[in-house]
């Protein structure tokens, strides 16, 4: 039954792009819809500030856009050494409801309101029968019960993070402001810096937030060439542990991320799209490799046109080095012009 789920799940998320793919254009005009605006939904990493992908142009002064997007992933790292104990074990779902706004000549503002919930879920068969289809790692999901839910990480008997489970939670609220340096040209990409702070209004204790500000800043770009546009990006966030991690002798990584983006508009209305982004490991004061290595997740979708100002995305993400980061992760996002 929940295997059915999942797979009626997947068919609802992907069956709308896939409805306009069959006409493929010989020259579509030129609409950028990319880049995937994903983040890695690695619990600890979800309570930091994290830079999305997005596109190097930024909005005109006075303009104004909203997104709505959504993120279902399936988690599982469970390992022990020693005092050091990791599970992270259950299903997280991320919504998120964005501002953006053009505040001043080349300069853009967005602000993020995030709601997290984490629950058992229904993936586990899903992802299982997916690996094995592609020969991926099954990461040794057969040593805990399927549909449990555990979300902790342990060092010297102490508890340092707990998601709480089957209750919605608010998180930290994101504010970036970006700046365009070079506009694009036939010669030249689009390249923006960016900087942000993270709000501590979610609950540090429920797992939703750290408690702390974070700020962090980065530089982005961005070229179109015909009916192809790559973008990327380099972003660095000086992060703060909670409190629940005092006397542990565990500190947190700060967060250097690199992303790339690709688009291939497939006709007016539809892009394919693909991106990879690769995040530093959560801290270096754990041995074992659930915790203590980097995360690549590659991201797959189709963006496609349901007005003149708005655009819904989807598709869905694996991490490839498959030792920290979730499983498998299925995202959308709707934006518009407002």
């Amino acid at each position: 039954m929940k295997l059915h789920r999942a797979s009626l799940f997947a068919l609802l998320v992907f069956a709308p792009g896939c409805a306009v793919l069959a006409s493929h254009s010989a020259d579509p005009r030129l609409r950028v819809r990319g880049p995937i605006p994903s983040r890695t939904q690695q619990p600890i990493k979800l309570t930091q500030l994290a830079f999305r992908p997005r596109r190097a142009t930024v909005l005109a002064e006075g303009e104004r856009e909203v997104r709505v997007t959504s993120a279902y992933s399936s988690i599982f790292e469970n390992g022990n050494i020693g005092t050091e104990r990791v599970v992270l074990d259950g299903e997280i779902w991320r919504n998120a409801l964005a501002w953006h706004a053009g505040v001043a000549p080349r300069t853009d503002l967005e602000v993020e309101l995030p709601i997290v919930y984490a629950a058992d879920g229904f993936l586990d068969r899903f992802v299982e029968v997916w690996h094995d289809a592609l020969g991926l790692p099954g990461g040794g999901r057969e040593a805990r019960p399927r549909s449990d839910y555990v979300m902790e990480v342990e060092k010297n008997g102490q508890r340092i993070y707990h998601l709480e489970p089957n209750d919605p939670g608010l998180g930290d609220v994101p504010i970036v402001l970006a700046h365009q340096l070079v506009l694009e040209t036939s010669d030249l990409p689009a390249v923006t810096v960016r900087g942000g702070i993270e709000l501590p209004v979610g609950s540090a204790s429920r797992g939703f937030g750290n408690g702390r500000v974070d700020v962090g800043a980065g530089v982005i770009a961005e070229k179109s060439l015909g009916r192809w546009t790559v973008t990327g990006g380099v972003d660095f966030v000086d992060t703060h542990r909670p409190s629940s991690f005092a006397g542990s002798g565990v500190e947190l990584r700060d967060a250097l991320d690199l992303q790339a983006g690709v688009e291939y508009r497939w006709n007016d209305e539809l892009s394919l799209l693909a991106g990879l982004t690769l995040d530093s490991q959560v801290t270096g004061d754990f041995r074992i490799k659930e915790i203590d290595r980097e995360i690549a997740s590659f991201d797959v979708g189709v963006a496609f046109d349901v007005g003149e100002n708005s655009t819904i995305l989807v598709g869905f993400e694996e991490d490839v080095i498959a030792k920290s980061g979730p499983d498998f992760t299925v995202f959308a996002s709707w934006s518009a012009g407002l």
